[in-house]
């Protein structure tokens, strides 16, 4: 029998973010999604951005401002120096550039318009440690045989502007020939901070690993991207930061955005503002020890995980090592820490300042889950699991916005800490097997506010906990529905408070509304299966729990739990 941990939740006020509900309509999932948080940053007054999010137990920093620069397209360019790319050759029209043996240097600050084609060559940024380099893509295919095809090896910051219009293509070979003591493994590889933006096209084809490399930050605020990799299409060791743009990702063994930070328990986060992402394929579509999600429409398809909070280090570390979640190798976390709230000003200098550190939550210890199984009741039910595993407080999930679609052969989120909802539509068709849940966490799950149906099996199902202030229910149907059943609940008079059509089938359903009421009865319908429940609590759960088996598809970052 485990112990129930206990740990406290400081509630934060941002300002930049806006915890609001979203209404569902009658009908499908397009109609209930429709009505999403919509943020904007401000980018040029002092800006209090998020702490650490709703878990002032986790110690990473969330900075959810994108700088002016990150944002800006436009250039001079009368002062930039031009490159002409022509096949074998290039042609350098300014300074900071030079063109040899396939290779264009860049090596000082400035800007530098790119067009044409380069045949097994590279672009290599290689300036000073206080350089900021603008990168104009202007119709650019360049392809690199051995290594990467944009290699910026030292800078302070690169910006990559994809010219409204245009269309770019980077591939690379199937094997790397490391030219140095970094181990250069994507088509976009970066030492440096990477901000990609503007309103053309790049289109990436990663044969050997990654898509896009940062080993710092990661931030894209447009474009247009379609990536195709061998391993994660998006790849950021400090943060991967999105606002806005169209991203179809497709990582073949890998994941569709993956941030860790193996070395820095503060860093390792992915913060998504907006845009269009649709994952197509991957292990673990969204990967990092924290995922904030305050807007955008995102659609992911995963083999393993959905969404998943996991710390350790990344795919892409320098010593070629996968990362992995798994209890064993984790990093023990210290006793939880302050939060830190970090501010900037317009001078683009941030400022941290530590909070009151009155947590002393183990991270070894189990989650505070009641292990209820079956029949009404509330409180945490989340049913068995088949191992112990104790909560990272490092980790968290996020969501105060935006339209989610998950079809996840394994969890469907998965955070290895706490799972906070307050805005947005999260629609989820998880696992076929009793190893892994449509949701599951080792801390606790809090709504507060937005719509969530999620449907799985029934082995090792979660719902809400009952720390949330909206209400939720979770039922647990006698025998398996087929895939392509919908999931229909009405009211006492027969309205539609939410309909979700799942891809798979399922044996167990959560929903969460802003509709759902106390001491109400809702009927649900999933083809020949019906009930009515009554919401006793804020959190109500009915039926006949499965049983757990062992988890599949489990790989770094974890979905194995039987």
């Amino acid at each position: 029998m485990r112990e129930r941990s206990k740990f406290y939740i400081t509630i934060l006020t941002i300002s930049v973010l806006l915890f609001t509900g979203c209404g569902v309509k009658p009908g499908n999932q397009a109609e209930a999604g429709a009505d999403s948080t919509n943020s904007t940053n401000s980018t040029n007054n002092t800006v209090e951005v998020l702490e650490t999010g709703s878990s002032s137990s986790s110690q990473v920093v969330v900075d959810t401002e994108f700088t002016a620069r990150d944002l800006e397209v436009g250039y001079e360019e009368s002062t930039a120096t031009k490159i002409t790319l022509n096949g074998s050759s290039m042609e350098v029209s300014g300074d900071g550039a030079a063109a040899e043996g396939g290779v264009l240097t860049i090596s000082q600050e400035g800007t530098y318009v790119l067009s044409g084609t380069l045949n097994d060559g590279q672009i290599l940024v290689d300036a000073g440690d206080s350089d900021k380099i603008h990168i104009i893509f202007n119709g650019i295919t360049i392809s690199h045989s051995q290594n990467a095809p944009v290699y910026i090896k030292n800078a302070d910051k690169v910006f990559i502007t994809l010219n409204e219009g245009t269309k770019n293509t980077l591939t690379d070979g199937a094997e790397y020939v490391q030219t140095d003591d970094n181990n250069v493994d994507g088509v976009i590889f970066s030492k440096a901070d990477l901000t990609i933006n503007g309103d053309g096209t790049l289109n990436i084809t990663g044969n050997y690993k990654h898509g896009i490399v940062s080993k710092d930050d990661l931030v894209i605020t447009g474009g247009t991207f379609n990536i195709t990799a061998a391993k994660d299409a998006l790849n950021g060791k400090d943060c991967v930061k999105i606002k806005e743009g169209t991203l179809n990702l497709s990582a073949e063994e890998g994941n569709g955005i993956q941030s860790k930070n193996g070395d820095n328990a503060t860093k390792g986060y992915v913060y998504i503002a907006g845009g269009d992402i649709t994952v197509l394929k991957s292990q673990e579509g969204i990967e990092g020890t924290v995922i904030l999600i305050e807007d955008g429409t995102i659609n992911i398809t995963a083999a393993d995980d959905g969404l998943n909070a996991a710390s350790g280090s990344s795919e892409t570390e320098e010593d070629g090592t996968a990362g992995t979640n798994k209890p064993e190798n984790q990093t023990a976390n210290a006793p939880a820490t302050s939060g830190v709230r970090r501010t900037r000003n317009a001078a683009n200098e941030t400022t941290d300042t530590a909070e009151n550190t009155a947590d002393t939550t183990d991270a070894n210890t189990a989650p505070a889950n009641g292990n209820f199984r079956g029949g009404f009741g509330g409180g945490d039910f989340g049913g068995g699991r088949g191992g112990d595993f104790g909560e990272d407080t490092n980790c968290y999930i996020s969501i105060t916005g935006g339209l989610i679609t998950i079809n996840a052969n394994a969890d469907g989120i998965d955070s290895n800490g706490s799972l906070y909802i307050s805005g947005g539509s999260v629609y989820i068709s998880g696992p076929t097997n009793n190893g892994n849940g449509a949701l599951d966490y080792n801390g606790k799950a809090e709504i507060t506010g937005g719509t969530v149906i999620a449907a799985g099996s029934s082995g090792m199902a979660q719902g809400f906990s009952d720390t949330s202030t909206q209400y939720s229910l979770l039922y647990y149907f006698t025998s398996v529905i087929e895939g392509g059943t919908e999931i229909k609940l009405t009211d006492e008079d027969g309205n539609v408070v939410a309909a979700y059509l799942p891809d798979k089938e399922y044996q167990s359903v959560v929903i969460s509304t802003p509709e759902l009421a106390k001491d109400n009865t809702y009927t649900i319908t999933c083809g020949d299966q019906t009930a009515d429940i009554t919401l006793t609590s804020v959190v109500t759960s009915n039926g006949q729990q499965g049983r757990g088996g062992p988890g599949g598809n489990g790989g770094p970052g974890g979905g194995s739990r039987g």
